[in-house]
């Protein structure tokens, strides 16, 4: 089945992108004319809709609103709310006035939020103490990636892949040096190729480590949350032995990785075992113990529920769409990925079934999974060949080689899921435009949807169970 993911545009042309097969894929659109005819089809979500082509069109007014046409799911019946005059909104805050009942009452939490992280605009229609429906606005960090890259080189566009979203580092540095390698025609070795899968699955690793332990902390369950406190350190400790930088920054460059030549080979590939070591003595039992704990399944189970229906009616990627039990996932059948094989969903349908319990437990099956195809792929990589790696092409020589100008376009399952990444250079390989979709692009309306229905007081859990990004949105 074909699914909308990403849509742009570029010199007039528009491009979608959509999910099938596995693989992400890109077409021209050339039955649309114009910005509204997107917002007309049920085909593409509104959420994708404004952030791809949106403006600001100050305050959201919907005070004068029935509140009937606010509330519902129907697109043409709420129309108006998403554009005037042929002109679609943002989904920056500007000011938000909602609609609600005698009986009801409408309470906002941020733009403040949670002492540093970044904020986010949440407006809530509540009867008593339930969630009749949410409204999400961001857009208070625009820091201007997009406009900062215009006309900007390689070595000067790579550094800001790393920033879009800090949490996805590898995943969006891997996603521009594919780009790259695409527009320069590099060819990268297999080692490379192995060796970058496995950074974003230890990426994957260490922020899953790290969800499970913010999660326990919302249910109240510590045992688990200062282990995962804690030990999250050993995935982020071989993140800095393999790269030097804990975060893994600066790693992976177009055809090439800056590895921590500080150690030797051997040490490199033994240096896995410690990360296995404390998973199976100290982080797994403490999550087998806590997924055993009745009171802890009755407080997940049931709440916070996304269906298998809204992932495919609003485009939910990645985790979200495998907590709700849809396959969707872009390693599979990867050359990059040999072996991989995918979560039993169907087979364990009760683990994922679109509830907060999915959300937890997919955590810890995706640690598992990662944990098992890298201990198996480190024995397919020529290790000393790949510790020992001198760069026979320079950067010089890349920029030199004529590339052909156009739209290239690259997609890596991160940890939140497919993120997407489109450049249009020109003939000299500087950037014209760009478009970039991080998952979360999509997945902050599963969020609105999730809380209909529940205590205002689970909105924190079922909000640290999806952890999106605000900065992937905010560029």
């Amino acid at each position: 089945m074909k699914k909308i993911t990403g849509i742009t545009n570029f010199d007039g042309i528009y491009y979608q992108f959509y999910l099938e097969n596995q693989k992400l894929l890109m077409e021209e659109q050339l039955s649309k004319k114009s910005n509204i005819d997107f917002l007309l089809d049920s085909e593409y979500p509104i959420w994708l809709i404004r952030h791809s082509f949106g403006q600001d069109m100050g305050p959201e007014d919907y005070s004068d609103t029935s509140e009937e046409d606010y509330l519902t799911d129907q697109r043409g019946k709420n129309l108006s709310l998403h554009q005037k005059s042929g002109i679609i909104r943002d989904l920056s805050y500007h000011g938000l006035k909602v609609p609600f009942t005698i009986g009801d009452y409408s309470h906002a939490v941020g733009p403040i939020h949670a002492g540093i992280i970044e904020p986010g605009h949440f407006r809530f229609i509540v009867d008593g103490e339930v969630i009749r429906h949410l409204t999400i606005r961001l857009g208070f960090q625009k820091r201007g990636i997009r406009e900062t890259i215009l006309n900007k080189s390689m070595n000067q566009v790579m550094p800001f892949s790393e920033m879009i979203s800090g949490d996805s580092s590898i995943a969006y540095a891997l996603a521009f040096s594919k780009i790259y390698e695409n527009l320069y025609d590099l060819n990268v070795s297999k080692d490379i190729r192995l060796f970058r899968s496995i950074l974003v699955e230890l990426e994957r690793i260490a922020v899953h480590i790290g969800d499970l332990g913010g999660i326990s902390e919302d249910i109240g369950y510590y045992p688990l949350y200062g282990v995962c406190v804690t030990d999250r350190g050993a995935a982020l400790g071989l993140m800095e032995t393999w790269t030097g930088h804990r975060f893994g920054k600066s790693v992976i460059r177009p055809g090439k990785l800056n590895l921590n030549r500080r150690i030797d080979a051997k040490q490199a590939k033994v240096s896995f075992q410690q990360l296995k070591t404390i998973f199976e003595k100290r982080i797994r039992p403490q999550i087998l113990r806590a997924l055993s704990i009745s009171t802890l399944k009755e407080r997940m189970q049931g709440c916070g529920f996304i269906s298998e229906t809204d992932v495919i009616k609003f485009g939910f990627v990645g985790m979200v769409s495998r907590m709700a039990g849809v396959n969707e996932d872009l390693r599979i059948d990867d050359p990059d990925y040999p072996n991989w094989s995918p979560l039993p969903l169907k087979e364990e349908h009760h683990h994922y079934n679109g509830d907060v319990w999915a959300r937890m437990y997919i955590r810890y099956a995706e640690i598992e999974q990662s944990l098992a195809w890298i201990e198996q792929t480190l024995q397919e990589i020529n290790w000393d060949v790949l510790w020992n790696f001198e760069e026979k092409i320079k950067y010089q020589d890349i920029i030199n080689k004529k590339p052909k100008p156009g739209v290239f376009y690259a997609a890596v399952e991160a940890w939140r899921g497919p993120l997407l990444v489109a450049i249009n250079f020109n003939e000299n390989g500087l950037v014209t435009n760009s478009y970039i979709r991080d998952p979360s692009v999509l997945n902050w309306h599963a969020l609105e949807l999730a809380v209909r229905g529940e205590q205002v007081a689970d909105f924190p859990l079922n909000n640290k169970s999806f952890n999106l990004s605000y900065v992937g949105f905010d560029l």
